[in-house]
């Protein structure tokens, strides 16, 4: 069990030393599945009492295409997916109080011809039709003043449509959750 522990909190040192160096947009070749995984480990260990969350009590269903590696900026994307995580749990922070239910976030991959797509998803509060059309504005935010900045998604839609040339979408609605659909071309200008 300590051994187990010890190269679990290795890992996690690992990857948050990399992410944290990883300040270029150095493009390289990488399996997105992977990714997805380090950033969820980047994510679960992300606990403060003032953010009214802890990532360990949501539920992470994945369901994974098996993808090829794509040509892309390792760093950018593992921050837009650690966003979305983080997004979510804080949106599910206290919804699911009064209930039997468990917050669930869940990812599902898939390739299509020249791209991947990527489904991050929530069971979570969902958003309003107003809320849900400006959620990539700069500086929108739905959260109270202190909590964020109202840049992570916005940042997310330029790092995924400009910095990659992919698409970046949102399906929600109240009380049905919300999904993030990204898509990546596989190949750099495809």
């Amino acid at each position: 069990s300590i051994r187990e522990a010890g190269e679990r909190a290795a890992r996690i040192v690992g990857n948050m030393l990399q992410f944290s160096r990883g300040t270029e947009s150095k493009i390289t070749v990488i399996n997105l599945n992977n990714l997805i995984d380090k950033a969820l480990d980047l994510a679960s260990n992300d606990y403060d009492l003032r953010k009214k969350y802890d990532f360990k009590n949501i539920r992470i269903t994945k369901q994974y295409d098996e993808l090829p590696d794509i040509q892309c900026a390792e760093t950018p994307i593992e921050q837009v997916f650690l966003n979305l995580f983080k997004n979510s749990a804080q949106a599910m922070s206290g919804y699911f109080q009064d209930s039997d239910k468990v917050p669930e976030i869940f990812i599902k991959t898939e390739k299509l011809n020249n791209h991947v797509r990527i489904e991050i998803g929530d069971n979570g509060p969902g958003m309003e039709e107003p809320v849900r059309k400006r959620i990539f504005e700069p500086f929108f935010s739905t959260k109270e003043p202190g909590i964020g900045t109202g840049l992570g998604l916005s940042v997310s839609y330029y790092i995924i449509v400009e910095g990659h040339g992919g698409k970046i979408s949102v399906e929600s609605s109240p009380g049905s959750g919300t999904v993030f659909i990204i898509t990546l071309p596989i190949q750099r200008g495809d």
